[in-house]
């Protein structure tokens, strides 16, 4: 039996042993008074995307009309935080168990889980979603080997068992937001929610892209900004280059996690003067980066910690190269060039995820599904050449209603709204 499946198994066996008991919190947590004006948002272990944004624009405001406060379950990332004046505090404790059973609203990204569904109960919560989605996600896939295919098209004791053991994940968010109303209709579809609870605000962390904002330098990469920040001073040719490839279901590298593959593009990028930042999805394999480095050293490839906020380094990015992740809706922002490397594009689509769009008419940009075709499309570039600049702004517009930096704002009113308009007290 291989190690990752024995511990699968010794994870979803103690949850049933341990589940029967939480539902009892979870049923519990209903009874507690809850606080509107107390917000709380958090991930595990990170500071990343909206619900980062957002929390940082309540906290830089010094507002009184809400308390947002940060649930880390990272000591090290809360004390950061904490340093730089931000409400933050450790899930482990007891004022982080307090406050989750005393807020009235959680601020999530992926799943209410990130802070805590066990105390919940009675809670409204907000749903920012981390990304804009090229491939279909939750209810709407139908087909393929996704985990989502299995979580919601199994029937009989499946279904059941995953009811018990993630429970979080069949619980709709009262509210969402959405960049436009394209996207507002695929949340509704997607999330089972009603067109009215899913909100045209913007994204909160899209406001990066227009102006700099207090901490968010936090959870993100030091070295490899302080890397982009040191290059774009040398030069204000176009020479740094990001690639960021979404998940996988059924497994399988990106692509660039040979390296063999590396040194023969670590050679081009030497020849060309060019930098290329690798930053792996999140929910790749741990193993992977170490694949990729291979021990060895690379002149021009900098590898960027895959659990990191990409958002901060968006703008010292000149060129993106991605697959089918929708990193690339929030880099059209910029207005710069984007590379689609699609090379395994036929099993990605039968295998792993179906596709909101037909590729070829919302991906702006060349398709290289070769490295020689990816080398070819990156010297175009970096000649000047650039054939898809009102490409680009249609997807944009199809993409964003807004485009001012003011998202986090527009949120925040919006969620202030709900409050003022929610007649039970939470005192």
């Amino acid at each position: 039996m291989n190690t990752v499946y024995f511990t699968k198994i010794k994870r979803y066996g103690a949850h049933l042993l341990t589940h029967p008991f939480l539902f009892l919190v979870y049923g519990l947590s209903h009874f507690f008074p809850r606080k509107s004006t107390l917000w709380v948002f958090g991930i595990p272990r990170k500071f990343t995307w909206s619900s980062k944004y957002l929390f940082l624009c309540l906290g830089n405001k010094n507002l009184k009309e809400v308390q947002p406060l940060w649930i880390s379950r990272d000591r090290t990332l809360m004390r950061e935080l904490q340093a730089k004046g931000y409400p933050t505090v450790f899930f482990w404790s007891f004022r982080g168990v307090w406050s989750c059973l005393r807020a009235g609203y959680f601020i999530v990204d992926a799943s209410i889980e990130t802070v805590s569904f066990w105390l919940s109960g009675g809670a409204k919560e907000i749903l920012l979603w981390h990304g804009i989605p090229l491939k279909k996600i939750e209810q709407d896939v139908t087909k393929g080997n996704s985990a989502e295919m299995k979580l919601w098209r199994s029937r009989g004791l499946s279904s059941v068992l995953y009811h018990v053991l993630l429970p979080w994940r069949f619980r709709k968010p009262d509210y969402m937001v959405a960049t436009s109303p394209v996207f507002q209709k695929i949340f509704t579809s997607a999330f089972g929610i009603t067109k009215e609870r899913v909100f045209v605000t913007g994204f909160p962390k899209n406001d990066i892209y227009f102006k700099d904002i207090p901490g968010a330098d936090v959870g993100a990469d030091p070295e490899v900004l302080v890397k982009l920040q040191q290059l774009k001073k040398e030069s204000s040719l176009p020479r740094t280059i990001l690639y960021a490839p979404t998940w996988r279901d059924t497994g399988g590298d990106s692509f660039f996690e040979k390296p063999d593959v590396l040194l023969r593009l670590d050679e081009f990028l030497a020849q060309e003067n060019l930098f290329f930042f690798l930053k792996l999805h999140p929910l790749a394999q741990a193993q992977a980066t170490v694949n990729a480095r291979g021990g060895r050293e690379y002149k021009n490839i900098i590898f960027v910690n895959p659990e990191s906020d990409a958002d901060p380094l968006l703008s010292s990015i000149d060129i993106l190269v991605t697959d089918y992740s929708g990193i690339y809706f929030e880099f059209l922002l910029l207005d710069r060039p984007i590379i689609f490397f699609p090379f395994d594009y036929e099993k990605y689509v039968t295998k792993d995820r179906e596709l909101y769009f037909p590729y070829e008419e919302i991906t702006p940009g060349p398709k290289a599904k070769t490295l020689p075709e990816l080398l070819d499309a990156l010297k175009d570039i970096r000649e000047g050449k650039d054939e898809y600049a009102l490409f680009r702004k249609k997807v944009r517009e199809l993409t964003y209603t807004y485009q001012d930096g003011k998202s986090s704002e527009r949120t925040f009113s919006t969620l202030k709204d709900l409050c003022r308009k929610r007649k039970k007290s939470f005192f």
